[in-house]
């Protein structure tokens, strides 16, 4: 905003509340701010003055000390504590103009004083430089909320430009695992024997494919202050997203990771710094090289050092110091390097290690690489990394037969069909929406319910849940998602029955449901 802009805001007439018990006197102060184009506003206790200020949010109070009731040292202190009418300018009227006194006054949030008796032109020129203040502050607010918003934005576009990256990667994972489920059902048609094989193959591939997922939903995972993560699983994740992109460019991976215990940190936060830091590592070397990734615990005191090398082109002397500061980097335009970069990167990995209590160090020189250390502290809980295939509350049932009742939610047609095939037909209800879910239920008793969470062109699945709960508290259900349980508010995830992510085993079903699998 140009000077000239910010001279005509601040001349621009603002609301102004007086706040004195001596009528009069209150009288001829707002008659001279109208005169000079103010809108004023009137009050003659402390109590209204709060009543008033927070109604009609004026940009300056004129505030006597000494009032009935609620005096104005209350009234600023009051005011400046709540968060809705902290911005608004306090200038302190009073006679008693002791350095104490005005010392009580800036203790309690006056931005000024105006001593009395006052004379008009003394007490404009301070309510002008009083609204130029405000005009100021304000904007340098609303300009820092916009930098937050920008530097969130830009956090968000690395994140997606990191996934672009790794795409084609992800895309090869897949056809991997589809070539093979494909190739064996081909044969499988044309000749029954290979059946077996079919089965076989489309299980552990299912599992490679829950693997890959896992790993992308670990990475939009959001942290939670109580957070933790088995690191090991983490790397494995990391490792699965950045395989291709490594190998494509002559890059070895070494890994030397001994077991520890669980890490301080969400497994999203911490799979964002190891993916930034191999990313990074791959970058580094332009034709064939090699990263070194280990874990080991560290020192007498209860921590995890995490170091990612390479053996790239190293970082010159004078950058090192800079090299976690916003918008630093290499990269691209802004840094003279071959790849694009926003320069975000390491300042995010730097901030979510800080955050977790831990520490991120660098070590490098031109043309000898580059070597980054983490430390974590270890949790005092066990792991919150990836969801387990089964939780809940399980209860053993008396009906062991498998005769129970099953009400199947999911928009998804194989899905029914298959639990239907699974459970029997003759025990199972299927719908592909909560609509239709809730209004079956209003007709027919289930023993459990069997819920996928998130459905298309239907009510969200955790709303359906809280509906059928609120019918019925004693409803016994599963819940079914391709997400991991983080995703889950956790009031749910307590009063659920159990909880299955997919793919999941029919095993881990029966186990539930006390149903015996057929050989």
């Amino acid at each position: 905003m140009t000077e000239t802009v910010r001279e005509n805001q601040a001349a621009e007439p603002g609301k102004i509340l007086i706040v004195d018990d001596n009528e009069e006197l209150l009288g001829a102060i707002s008659r001279l701010l109208e005169l000079q184009g103010y809108s004023t506003l009137t009050a003659k206790s402390g109590e209204k003055a709060l009543e008033v200020a927070r109604l009609e949010k004026p940009d300056l109070i004129l505030l006597d000390w000494i009032l009935p009731g609620v005096d104005g040292i209350e009234v600023c202190r009051k005011l400046k504590s709540d968060e809705a009418t902290r911005g608004m300018m306090i200038l302190l009227v009073t006679g008693q103009g002791s350095v104490d006194n005005r010392i009580e006054g800036l203790d309690a949030g006056a931005d000024d004083f105006i001593p009395k008796p006052f004379k008009h032109p003394e007490l404009l020129a301070r309510i002008r430089s009083s609204l130029r203040l405000k005009s100021a502050t304000d904007e340098l607010t609303e300009r820092n909320r916009q930098l937050v918003e920008s530097q969130y934005e830009l956090v968000r576009t690395e994140k997606i430009a990191t996934i672009g990256l790794l795409a084609s990667g992800i895309a090869h994972e897949f056809n991997n695992i589809m070539a093979g489920i494909s190739g064996y059902a081909q044969l499988a048609k044309k000749n029954p024997k290979y059946m077996p094989q079919l089965v076989e193959v489309a299980l552990t591939q299912a599992q490679r494919a829950q693997e890959l997922t896992g790993s992308l939903s670990s990475y939009n995972r959001k942290g939670e202050e109580n957070s933790a993560c088995d690191v090991q699983d983490v790397i494995h994740g990391a490792l699965c997203l950045v395989k291709k992109e490594a190998e494509s460019n002559g890059i070895e991976i070494s890994l030397d990771i001994q077991k520890v215990p669980t890490a301080a940190i969400s497994a999203g936060q911490l799979q964002e710094v190891i993916l930034n830091l191999l990313i990074n590592g791959i970058h580094a070397i332009e034709a064939r090289g090699e990263i070194t990734l280990s874990v080991k615990k560290s020192g007498p005191e209860k921590m995890i050092e995490i170091t990612v090398g390479d053996t790239g082109s190293g970082i010159p002397e004078e950058n090192l110091n800079r090299i976690f500061d916003p918008f630093f980097t290499t990269k691209g335009a802004l840094g003279g390097g071959r790849q694009e970069g926003t320069g975000l990167g390491l300042s995010v990995c730097y901030n979510i290690i800080q955050s977790r209590g831990g520490r991120i160090t660098v070590e490098s020189a031109p043309d000898m690489g580059t070597t980054f250390s983490i430390t974590l502290p270890v949790s005092e809980q066990a792991a919150g990394g990836a969801a387990p295939a089964v939780s809940g509350n399980p209860e053993t049932l008396e009906n062991r037969e498998g005769n129970h009742r099953i009400l199947v939610i999911d928009d998804e047609e194989q899905i029914r069909q298959m639990l239907s095939d699974f459970l029997g037909t003759d025990n199972v209800v299927c719908r592909s929406t909560g609509e239709e879910a809730i209004e079956v239920c209003r007709t027919q008793d289930f023993d459990f319910i069997i819920l996928d969470v998130c459905m298309k062109n239907s009510s969200d699945g955790i709303e359906t849940f809280r509906r059928l709960k609120q019918a019925d508290p004693r409803s016994r259900i599963i819940l079914c998602t391709g997400n991991l349980a983080e995703s889950i508010p956790e009031e749910i995830l307590e009063s659920c029955h159990a909880h299955l992510l997919k793919p999941f085993k029919l095993d881990d079903l029966s186990t539930i449901l006390n149903l015996a699998v057929e050989a």
